[in-house]
């Protein structure tokens, strides 16, 4: 039997996102391991976050950069 798809190509594309502190755990509170916690549990692992950033000098003051990286998988059908 043929196969029906060429040899998969991958690329990774580091890039960044302007974030503060503040919208940043509003962004993670909306995760799904988050809002299946209980409400208690899910309070306190943003307080964790909320304080490890405030710990931060990159990330207490202001704006800083999100290190994002995205990956992409191409496969072109034959």
């Amino acid at each position: 039997m043929a196969a029906r798809f060429g040899s998969p190509e991958q690329a990774e594309f580091p890039h960044g996102q302007r974030r503060t502190a503040d919208p940043l755990v509003a962004t993670l509170a909306t995760c799904a391991g988050m809002l299946v916690m209980p409400e208690q549990g899910q309070a306190a692992a943003l307080g964790r976050i909320r304080a490890f950033l405030a710990s931060r000098p990159e990330t207490a003051r202001g704006e800083f950069t999100l290190p994002m990286l995205t990956g992409v998988l191409r496969v072109q059908g034959l």
